[in-house]
C-alpha cells in the first residue's frame, strides 16, 4: 500500500469518526432537550396542581368555618331540649331549638381528582403530597359520614311528618361527632395550606 492510499484510508476513518461523533452528539442533545422539556412540563403540572389545591382548600376551610357556630349552638340547644323534663311538643321544640337544617359541609375535591388524573402528585415533594392526601382523606371520610346520616335520617317517611322531635336524639349524636370532626379538619387545613403556598412560591421561582 503506497503513501497516498494510506492517507486516503486515514481520511476516510477520520471522516467516519467525525460523523459518528456528530450523530452521538445529536442524539445526546436530543435526549437532553427531551429531558428538559419533560422536567419543565412536570414543574408546570406541579405548579398548577399546587395553585388548585390552595384555592380549593381555602374554599373548603371557609365553608367549614361558616357552619361552626351554628353546629355548636344547635347541638347545645338540642341537648337542653332533650334534658328538659317538660312535656315535649312541636311548639316547645320550635321555641327552644332554632333549627334551620343541619347545614352539612359540601367539600370541593376537583383539584384532588385532577391531580390524580394527571399524576401531578408524583411531581410534588413526597412529604407535601402525603400531607395533602391526608387532608382529602379526612374530608372525604367526613363527607361520607354526613351523607350516610342524612340519607338514613331524612327518609321520605320522616320528611312526611311535621314533627322533628323524633329526630332530635339522632341529630344530637350526629352533631356531637360533627363538632369533633370539623375543628380537626380546620386544623389540618391550617397546617397544610401554608405548606402548599410555600411550595408554590418555590415552584414559581424555579420556572
Amino acid at each position: 500500500m503506497n503513501l497516498q492510499s494510506r492517507e486516503q484510508d486515514g481520511k476516510a476513518i477520520l471522516t467516519m469518526l467525525f460523523e459518528v461523533v456528530l450523530i452521538a452528539l445529536g442524539v445526546f442533545l436530543g435526549l437532553l432537550a427531551n429531558n428538559w422539556h419533560e422536567v419543565r412540563e412536570h414543574r408546570e403540572k406541579a405548579q398548577a396542581a399546587l395553585r388548585n389545591f390552595v384555592g380549593e382548600m381555602e374554599t373548603n376551610i371557609q365553608a367549614t368555618k361558616r357552619v361552626r357556630d351554628y353546629h355548636e349552638t344547635l347541638a347545645r340547644e338540642l341537648g337542653q331540649f332533650l334534658q328538659n323534663k317538660e312535656p315535649s311538643s312541636d311548639d316547645r321544640f320550635a321555641k327552644e331549638v332554632h333549627f334551620e337544617g343541619l347545614r352539612p359541609v359540601i367539600f370541593e375535591h376537583t383539584a384532588w381528582d385532577l391531580a390524580l388524573a394527571t399524576q401531578a402528585l408524583s411531581y410534588l415533594e413526597p412529604d407535601l403530597a402525603f400531607n395533602i392526601s391526608k387532608v382529602y382523606t379526612q374530608q372525604t371520610a367526613f363527607q361520607t359520614f354526613e351523607n350516610s346520616f342524612l340519607t338514613s335520617a331524612f327518609t321520605p317517611a320522616s320528611l312526611s311528618s311535621d314533627t322533628m322531635m323524633g329526630l332530635a336524639p339522632a341529630m344530637l349524636i350526629y352533631l356531637r361527632e360533627v363538632n369533633q370532626q370539623e375543628p380537626a379538619i380546620i386544623s389540618r387545613y391550617e397546617s397544610t395550606i401554608p405548606e402548599v403556598k410555600r411550595a408554590l412560591a418555590g415552584r414559581k421561582g424555579a420556572l
